[in-house]
């Protein structure tokens, strides 16, 4: 029997409560105690309540169907911006922390009532790990064996299909390539459940100082606030190093993980009928897809058979991870007439210094400029 799967809004939802919940109560006490690091993390709770609303707001814009068309493309990276926005809280906040923390050392203050502390830390620390393991997703491959089984003994044609398709990529590099798919988490949920984990173990430092505190008679004691709070604010810092990465370079449309570009033109150029591939770029719009764009050199002949060669490239580029292609036929026999007495008035930008094979068929107007896609 399948068991009943929330969903990620309804998740949200319910961690948005409980957090907006425990950072009243949990200012309230530290403000009362004097304690800077139950001060520090209420203050890390609100912050957490407002990336929470930004990754619940991503998650509402990115389940639209409908996308403006103005963001036809970039609407899909709502989810990834609010992960980013995440991670840059969690910088600036460890970063007010060590502050605090810097200035508890010079100025010494006195803990009040630290077995309010110490409950006020197990309690967080009870809520976020409900939190942490209610926003976990457990991905079940139950059905996988079934499937393959069903596929296991395919037709005639079937198997005349995949030989085909073999003898097509026969020489083609994607065969090693060993590509790990998305995680399950994406990078919006993924930032949420940093913040969550990063809140236990805030809660986990509340905890010790609380316990120094109460437990020990040393004048010294009450150091402990603050160096607790220290250690929190790398916790953070550390944190918030793998969402930034991540994130980050996804914006910065990076090529899917694993993939090499040299590896894809050499599978591209393999393909029959293709005599050469230029300005091939493949980048990451999402943590879960990815886009190329090529300008493909065909023979004279091999024109009106292009869509066969489309469909060995897109081939070529599945097998890569790579499922959004789009695709500019060239022909190889208009390469003469973009160069007239050895200058090159095509489209290129920079195709002076570039082999024949590499320079674009197409010609661009006179007024692009520098705004040329290729070169």
């Amino acid at each position: 029997m399948a068991g009943y799967k929330v969903s990620r809004t309804t998740r949200l939802l319910a961690i948005i409560t409980i957090s907006f919940s425990f950072f009243v109560a949990e200012i309230v006490i530290g403000f009362r105690t004097h304690s800077l690091v139950l001060i520090a993390d209420a203050f890390h709770y609100l912050g957490d309540l407002l990336s929470f609303v930004v990754a619940l707001g991503a998650l509402k814009i990115s389940e639209r169907t409908d996308s403006p068309s103005n963001l036809s493309f970039g609407w899909q990276r709502a989810q990834l911006l609010g992960a980013f926005f995440n991670g840059v809280f969690l910088v600036a906040l460890s970063l007010t922390i060590f502050l605090q923390s810097i200035e508890r050392f010079v100025t010494i203050q006195r803990m009040e009532e630290p077995t309010l502390v110490l409950i006020m830390g197990c309690v967080g620390l009870m809520l976020n790990l409900v939190s942490a393991l209610f926003l976990h997703e457990h991905h079940h491959h139950g059905g996988l064996d079934h499937d393959c089984e069903a596929h296991s003994r395919p037709d005639q044609s079937q198997i005349t299909s995949i030989e085909m398709a073999e003898t097509a990529h026969a020489n083609h590099k994607h065969h090693k390539l060993s590509l790990k798919g998305p995680s399950g988490y994406d990078l919006g949920m993924l930032g949420v459940l940093l913040h969550v984990l990063s809140d236990a173990i805030n809660n986990l430092g509340v905890i010790i100082a609380a316990l120094v505190i109460h437990l020990t008679r040393s004048p010294s004691r009450f150091y402990a606030d603050p160096a607790v709070s220290l250690g929190i604010s790398f916790m953070i810092l550390l944190s918030s190093y793998p969402l930034l990465t991540s994130a980050g370079s996804v914006l910065l449309q990076s090529a899917p993980l694993g993939v090499d570009l040299d590896d894809v033109r050499h599978d591209l150029e393999e393909v029959a009928g293709v005599v050469s591939v230029h300005e091939l770029h493949a980048w990451r719009l999402s943590h879960d897809k990815a886009v190329a764009t090529a300008h493909v050199v065909v023979k004279g002949e091999g024109m009106a058979d292009f869509m066969k060669i489309a469909e060995v490239v897109g081939e070529c580029l599945h097998a890569y991870g790579i499922h959004s292609v789009t695709l500019q036929p060239e022909l190889e026999t208009a390469l003469g007439e973009i160069e007239r007495g050895g200058e090159v008035i095509g489209s290129g930008l920079s195709d002076r210094g570039k082999e024949p094979s590499e320079r674009c068929r197409i010609r661009c107007g006179k007024v692009c400029g520098s705004l040329k896609c290729c070169g």
